[in-house]
């Protein structure tokens, strides 16, 4: 029956089934065909993957980011980002990808981060003179970002299917958030340094504070909602909850940019990203129910370590089987597909799985940047009105530093845990 799962699979997907259908569709299949057991179960496995308190966060991040979009926040995070690093050579380049790492504290969300400063930060880069396939690669790279640094999304799918700590994943995403954003900032300095862009004068202190203050409340909810996890105040699902209550007050009542229309059409659009998310959730479930019932995951095991039971070796071939998977399935499909196979694995090479889960997660954000369906490129195209291809050679060097940063977070495992370990 797993013999015919995968191409099963890759056959309806290449019909173009949505991933969410394609997933489930091909498990009904492989039921109906080769196995012993009443289809009926597939939907049931469906709802009850869906079925979890964890994934309760999704729907509240999003709504939080979206209020916080809409409520002007973009453009106060992009000042303070210019005030802090815009005096660099390549400062405007170098506060787009501090801009992505701010924003991505608020939102969790890869293509939210993209729209949200490439909207903005495209139209200036390419005034300012710099080449546009240097501005868009940047921006389409730097919102990979979003779901690594804490709190994320996809980090709250990892936790919920293996079991795993979200509050400790939370912790473990912000220094390889950091140490990513600075190899995109130090790429920015040396390729304007050679193509000789004009750096922006040093502020004064005066227009840091100020841009500072203008920034307060957006940068006040990544604070609330750690230091209410790591306080014990609430879970990370009720810190979601927060994030929406303190961005309606914020877009409301503070900047008051949010009325009644602007809510209307919020809720709209975040319950159509939820409800994505959360029908490819129930998908993916149903797939890695199936693999679970038929022994995959201890079968897969056992050969991998029958071949070598080296970490080192493990783990580069882990992250070879992550990056072909970023190909062809989007972050959270892939992420609930594969984590319950590969996870135990890497545990029994004494691999953390915290550490684990943000390797997968800088893995699947790489497929991000990357066709057919890396979703960052699409949204740049719509933002820069190039092609999908143009978009992708854009990325081609940003994409080596992405890489480079996977290889550092996986074989220096303190970048990962030192602050779970200190704050648990």
């Amino acid at each position: 029956m797993i013999t015919a799962l995968l191409p099963i699979f890759f056959a309806v997907l290449l019909l173009g089934l949505p991933i969410f259908a394609a997933l489930a569709f091909s498990v009904f299949l492989a039921i109906e065909f080769f196995g012993a057991t009443n289809p009926v179960i597939v939907p049931m496995r469906m709802f009850t993957g869906m079925n979890n308190f964890s994934l309760m966060a999704i729907p509240f991040f999003i709504l939080a980011a979206e209020l916080m979009r809409i409520g002007g926040l973009s453009d106060r995070l992009i000042n303070l980002a210019k005030a802090l690093v815009g005096w660099v050579p390549g400062g405007l380049a170098a506060a787009t990808v501090l801009s992505c790492l701010f924003f991505g504290a608020i939102s969790g969300s890869s293509p939210a981060t993209v729209v949200a400063i490439g909207s903005i930060m495209f139209p200036a880069l390419v005034a300012a003179g710099y080449d546009k396939r240097f501005a868009i690669g940047l921006i389409a790279t730097a919102g990979t970002l979003g779901p690594i640094v804490p709190p994320s999304i996809a980090l709250i799918i990892y936790g919920s299917v293996t079991g795993t700590s979200v509050g400790r994943l939370f912790a473990g995403g912000l220094l390889p958030a950091i140490l990513i954003g600075s190899l995109l900032i130090a790429y920015c300095i040396v390729y304007s340094s050679f193509k000789g862009y004009e750096r922006s004068p040093f502020p004064t202190l005066r227009e840091i504070g100020s841009a500072f203050k203008s920034a307060a409340w957006g940068l006040g909810l990544p604070f609330i909602l750690l230091g209410g996890i790591y306080s014990g105040i609430f879970t990370p699902t009720e810190s979601a909850a927060v994030a929406c209550m303190y961005g309606l007050f914020v877009g409301m009542v503070v900047y008051r940019t949010i009325d009644f229309r602007n809510m209307i059409g919020t809720l709209r659009s975040s319950g159509l990203i939820s409800a994505t998310l959360l029908l490819i959730t129930a998908g993916a479930s149903a797939f890695s129910w199936l693999l679970a019932i038929t022994g995959t995951p201890t079968q897969l095991a056992s050969q991998v370590l029958s071949l070598t039971d080296d970490p080192f070796a493990v783990m580069a071939l882990f992250n070879v089987v992550m990056i072909v998977a970023g190909f062809f399935l989007d972050s959270a499909s892939a992420i609930i597909v594969l984590s319950p196979l590969l996870q135990p694995i890497a545990a029994q090479v004494g691999v953390d799985p915290v550490h684990f889960g943000i390797i997968t997660l800088v893995n699947f954000s790489v497929g991000m940047i990357t066709p057919p369906v890396g979703l960052n490129l699409f949204v740049a195209m719509a933002i820069s009105k190039m092609s999908l291809q143009e978009v992708f050679k854009a990325c081609l060097p940003l994409i080596l530093i992405m890489l480079i940063a996977l290889m550092v977070i996986t074989y220096v495992p303190w970048i990962s845990v030192y602050l779970p370990s200190l704050l648990y």
